[in-house]
């Protein structure tokens, strides 16, 4: 996947220097400058991105077993549970409430 991600990037960039090519040639001289200016930049960017690409591709199991994943279960569990906490405390002291009010209401109409 990363491989074709690398490949669609070149293309991309391919797109945008013909693009600016195109642009180019339709415009007044100042404006063909900053057009060749854009297509060194689209150049450069397509070959850094493809070459990213690769050097993710090449590296990738090597980066995913640096990622802690241990220590993101832990610290995702630890949220969930205080999340899962807060609203047990909510809907207990809503509920608590509702009975009481019930309550009111019942003894208000005689029940």
């Amino acid at each position: 996947m990363l491989n074709a991600t690398g490949r669609g990037a070149k293309w991309a960039a391919l797109a945008g220097l013909e693009g600016a090519r195109w642009a180019g040639d339709r415009a007044a001289p100042g404006a063909r400058w900053a057009a060749d200016r854009g297509l060194d930049s689209a150049r450069w960017a397509g070959n850094r991105t493809a070459r990213g690409m690769r050097a993710a591709r090449d590296r990738g199991e090597e980066l995913a077993d640096a990622i802690p994943m241990d220590d993101i279960a832990d610290s995702v569990r630890e949220y969930v549970d205080g999340a899962r906490e807060a609203i047990n405390d909510v809907v207990r002291a809503e509920v608590s409430d509702l009975r009481k009010a019930v309550r009111r209401q019942r003894k208000r109409i005689g029940i």
